[in-house]
């Protein structure tokens, strides 16, 4: 009876919804009217560029957000070694991410056509976990070029359909250039290292990154000073003929040039060993010293740059997914979140659960928050803009995908960075807010 009823719930939704005379073709949840401009939120909070964290505030929020969430990790306090059963484990955890820890070949397509036993078996022994010393010694790294972390070491992309080039299954997240990451160690084929980041473990390709000497690596871990990319994505030079992609947040070391002007230090490649080209730095609404402060109006502000950008899943496609984009807003920022929308929200400072509440207490419960407070789920996040003229709450969001319910009955792909309200409809039919479980703000 059950399973029938559940097999029953699509029918019988469409027809409440046709008897409640919302059958017609629906527009997507996206807003483009004067909600979809910071200016409409900034005005309508005269106090929201006063200084939420100082620098220091900033840091021990860091410090504080990295003992309540174990994905993020301070690079500065990794061991000059490594024992290869951490290795193992670690390298099994993330295998485990993609459902990849089991020999079972998996329903997945590789360049258009069904991925064949062989590729996956490969895949797998690439891991190298048999060729695991006692204990191994740590590398130090820094990437080079905006770069794909992958859940097993291989480059094409493993698809849920023959046709799908967006949803790559093996696609940890992207990194940025200058991003330092610590090498634990090789593949199989010697084309990828198993490296530690900030906020995730990851295969990455070794033409991707430069090795270097632990104190010059740190000076990219916690650089004494630095240049903050604020856009939300800016295309800069690295002085030996490439041009590289940074997305919003990622940070670049500086000096003092000659003439006493700063300049950028450029990380790049000469072999696999790492290269420092200076670069003049020319700061402007791009590309800023240090971080932005921390306020509720740069949240909106911030959050405005990505609008109108495609949705990336895992950063692909050059831009950025739901929990990669409220990350990097908060990055800009100086607040480092963990990297998955399940894990951010709950991180914070200050946590609402509304598991058992009802719609009516959950919109009173985001009524009572901030500009910058993360809506999210399991599978989702969004950031809290506020409450407009008629006390709908707005949110932005890099959207994937949504439903209507009407002639158009379905699923529908946006893959695209909006604004919209907090209670369009999610697949089962009702308000989006009703599926949120946690709503996490900084303080």
């Amino acid at each position: 009876m059950i399973v029938i009823f559940k097999r029953l719930l699509p029918v019988l939704l469409v027809l409440t919804l046709l008897l409640s005379g919302r059958m017609g073709a629906e527009a997507s949840p996206e807003i483009t009217d004067a909600r979809a401009t910071a200016a409409y939120w900034t005005q309508r909070n005269p106090q929201g560029d006063t200084v939420l964290l100082t620098r220091e505030q900033v840091k021990a929020a860091n410090e504080a957000l990295r003992r309540r969430n174990d994905t993020l990790f301070d690079l500065a306090s990794v061991s000059e070694s490594v024992s290869g059963a951490e290795v193992r484990q670690r390298i099994e955890k993330v295998q485990a991410i993609g459902d990849f820890d089991t020999a079972e070949l998996p329903s997945l397509y590789k360049n258009g056509s069904a991925l064949t036993a062989y590729s996956y078996a490969f895949a797998r022994k690439n891991c190298n976990l048999d060729a695991l010393p006692e204990r191994a010694e740590t590398r130090y790294g820094v990437v080079t070029r905006r770069a794909n972390l992958r859940l097993l070491p291989e480059v094409a992309g493993w698809f849920e359909s023959a046709g799908d080039v967006h949803y790559d299954t093996l696609q940890a997240t992207a990194l940025d250039p200058a991003e330092p990451v610590a090498v634990l160690g090789d593949s199989y084929d010697k084309k990828f290292a198993f490296v530690r980041t900030r906020f995730y473990d990851g295969w990455l390709a070794k033409s991707d990154f430069a090795e270097t000497d632990r104190a010059t690596w740190e000076s990219f871990v916690h650089p004494a000073d630095f240049a903050v990319v604020t856009a939300n994505k800016k295309t800069m030079e690295n002085g030996a003929g490439e041009s590289l992609l940074f997305q919003m947040g990622a940070k670049i070391p500086l000096a003092a040039g000659a003439d006493g002007d700063k300049v950028l230090l450029m990380p790049v490649s000469n072999n696999g060993t790492l290269q420092i080209k200076r670069r003049p730095a020319a700061f402007d609404a791009t590309l800023h010293e240090g971080f932005l402060p921390c306020t509720e109006n740069n949240f909106v502000r911030q959050g405005f740059r990505f609008l109108g950008d495609e949705y990336g899943w895992g950063g692909l496609d050059d831009s950025v997914d739901c929990s990669s984009f409220v990350g990097d807003v908060y990055r800009s920022m100086g607040i480092e979140l963990p990297r998955d929308a399940d894990q951010q929200a709950k991180s914070m400072a200050n946590v609402i659960d509304l598991s058992g509440m009802g719609e009516a207490d959950r919109l009173a419960a985001l009524e009572s928050c901030v500009p910058g407070t993360l809506l999210a789920n399991n599978t989702h996040v969004m950031m809290y803009l506020g409450q407009d003229d008629a006390g709908t709450p707005i949110v932005l969001q890099s959207m994937s995908s949504w439903f209507s319910f009407g002639s158009d009955y379905g699923k529908h792909y946006l893959r695209k960075v909006i604004a919209s309200t907090a209670t369009f409809l999610n697949f089962s039919g009702v308000p989006y807010i009703n599926g949120v479980h946690y709503l996490g703000s900084l303080r």
